[in-house]
């Protein structure tokens, strides 16, 4: 048994109160929010059962990344992978340009099938 203050107990040893849908005005991998977590009634720990935590956002807006790829390969040429992901500006962009005569629809597909390209809210796939 280790002697140790509540919000130094392990992960499993506590849970928190996860917000689904959590947004912020920054890089969409730094997103964080303020949760409280609470220690399990089992486990003996010193200080408030309660405490503060900062958690990294794990929010989706319902894109499915199966869904995407198959619209970058059969309708990438016309941008509609894009506009499904909400980038229109470059949507448009690419359905003008004919998928940058193959190149860009060739580009962005690799780019969604390695998870580099993603919602354009910042939001995670659904897989």
């Amino acid at each position: 048994m280790k002697c140790r203050y509540c919000y130094q107990t392990e992960p499993s040893e506590y849970s928190c109160d996860i917000k689904i849908y959590c947004k912020a005005a920054e890089i969409p991998s730094k997103r964080r929010y303020s949760t409280n977590c609470t220690v399990a009634s089992k486990t003996m720990c010193l200080g408030n059962r309660t405490f503060g935590k900062v958690l990294l956002c794990n929010w989706t807006s319902g894109h499915r990344w199966s869904t995407t790829a198959l619209l970058s390969l059969t309708l990438g040429g016309f941008g509609v992978d894009r506009f499904y992901l909400g980038y229109w500006k470059e949507g448009l962009a690419k359905l003008f340009s004919f998928g940058g005569l193959g190149v860009w629809t060739l580009v962005d597909f690799i780019l969604i099938l390695t998870q580099y390209v993603g919602p354009s809210d910042g939001s995670l796939y659904i897989f």
